[in-house]
Parts: structure tokens; sequence; C-alpha cells
């Protein structure tokens, strides 16, 4: 890898890290279905002008066969992840969301019948006992178990959300799927918010800096650096850069918002990220010998 992939996957790293301590910061100030308006509201201006300036392409397709892709990711795993950062950390949603990939890895052979490993079921036990270490630790009063169980939701939706995608990867590009997704946000959102008489203009500088920052790096940035690192090397290798959003998350949320982290919860991280390392490493090794 030369240091354009290195300084990418970095990059990738940080955004998503931080993505969940603007969130949190936020919903301090505004009604969480109101902010969700505003970051796929801005997310979609971005796409659609990238479009017209044909920085992107977006064919004509029948994009109704995404629904059950919107569905899981944005709307259910920003129901779950945004109420659930109303009563958990930053810091706690970072170290949990790094189930996603070992969910895919249990979810697959059930949904796309592919071929699960040894190891993989190992390291998916091994995960699992991470996990219990964060849900049962930092307390349960306030909510604070709640917005675990809630933030739980998030990495089952977002691992739904990847299989579903990989079936349609076939026939629609990730520019195709992203902007969909970006434009059933802003107006599931958008809806609910209004139905729920929560809608509202908020013009707080926490609130426009979050939203800006989730509509246009998270969405936008973001997603292009990735393609970028796909491009260049293995997805076996790109996802290793990861593991490092959710540290940065951890960091992020006990240096800038001051938010304790019992032990527990990081030897419960530290099982997460070594499951993914040592079940990527194997599974790299694996696909080099075939």
């Amino acid at each position: 890898m030369n240091w354009r992939v290195y300084l990418a996957g970095f990059s990738v790293s940080t955004i998503f890290g931080l993505s969940f301590l603007f969130t949190k910061n936020s919903i301090e100030h505004i009604p969480v279905y109101t902010f969700l308006s505003y970051r796929f509201g801005i997310a979609t201006i971005v796409l659609m002008l990238l479009a017209i300036f044909k920085i992107v392409k977006l064919s004509k397709k029948p994009y109704w066969k995404l629904w059950p892709v919107a569905i899981f990711q944005p709307i259910l795993y920003f129901i779950f992840e945004t109420n659930g950062l109303k009563y958990a950390t930053s810091s706690e949603a970072g170290m949990l969301i790094a189930l996603i990939p070992i969910v895919i890895t249990i979810l697959s052979p059930m949904l796309l019948r592919e071929k699960i490993r040894w190891y993989q079921i190992v390291f998916a036990f091994l995960s699992f006992f991470g996990v219990t270490l964060i849900v049962g630790s930092g307390g349960i009063e306030g909510g604070a178990f709640l917005g675990k169980v809630l933030v739980l939701g998030a990495v089952f939706s977002a691992a739904l959300y990847n299989i579903s995608s990989r079936k349609l990867s076939s026939e629609f590009t990730p520019v195709e799927i992203t902007f969909f997704m970006m434009l059933t946000g802003f107006v599931f959102f958008t809806s609910l918010s209004v139905l729920t008489n929560q809608f509202r203009f908020v013009f707080h500088p926490v609130v426009i800096t979050g939203a800006l920052y989730l509509g246009i790096l998270s969405s936008t940035v973001a997603f292009f650096l990735v393609n970028y690192m796909l491009s260049k090397v293995p997805p076996t290798v790109s996802s290793l850069f990861s593991n490092l959003t959710t540290v940065i998350s951890v960091l992020a949320g006990s240096f800038i918002r001051h938010e304790k982290i019992a032990i527990l919860q990081v030897i419960g991280m530290i099982l997460i990220l070594l499951s993914l390392l040592a079940n990527s490493y194997l599974k790299g090794r694996e696909n080099s010998m075939i």
C-alpha cells in the first residue's frame, strides 16, 4: 500500500469515529428525527450537486428495488443508533459498532448460504463475550442499558443492510445505492418529525456543525475515500481500517466529552478488535492459498 491508501484509510476512520461525537452533541439541542432530517437533507443536496456537475453518475434504473436496503439503512439503523446515543455514551456506541463485521459473518451463511469457517465461529463467540463486558459495565441507571441495547439494534440493522446491498450490487452502483439511501432518509425522517410535531428550524452552532459534518463528510467524502481504497487494495485489507474507527470514537468520547470508560469495557473492546483482526488475517490467508 502506498501513502495515499494509508491517508485515505486514516481519514475514513477519523470521519466515522468522530461521527458519534457530533451526533451526541447535536441531539442535546434538537429532536432526534429533526436532526436526521437535516443530516440526510444536506447529504442529498450534496450528491445531487455532484451528479449535476457530472462528478458522479446516476443512471435511470428501477430504484424501487432498493427499498429492502433503505429499510435497514438508513431508516432502522439511524432510529436505533441516534436514539441509543440519547442514553449510551459515544464511546460505548463506538465499541459496539465494531461488532458489525462479526454479525455479518454470522448471518451470511443463513441468508446468503455462504460457508462459515471454524475460526469465524470461535471469534464470533469471543466478540460476543466482549459485547457482554461492554453492555454489562458502565452502569444501567438513567437508561444506559437501554441505550446499549438500541445501539446493538443498529449493529444488526447495519449487518442486514450489508447483506441486502450485496444482493443488489450487481444491478446498482455504490453511488446509486448511496443516493437512494440519502434521499429516502431525508423524506422519511422529515415526514416523521413533522407528523410527531418535532420539526423546527434550529440554528444552534453545534447543530449546524453536526449536520454539515455528518451530511458532507460522513455521507459523501468518506464514501469516496472508501471507494478509492477498494480500487487499490482488497476488501480484507481495507476493512482493517474500520477497526481504527472504534478506537477513535472511544478516544474522542473520553478526551472531548470526558466520558468515563470502565476497565471491563476496554477489555471488551480489545476482544472485539482482536477478533476482527484475527478473522481478517485468517480469511486473507485462506483466500491467498486458493
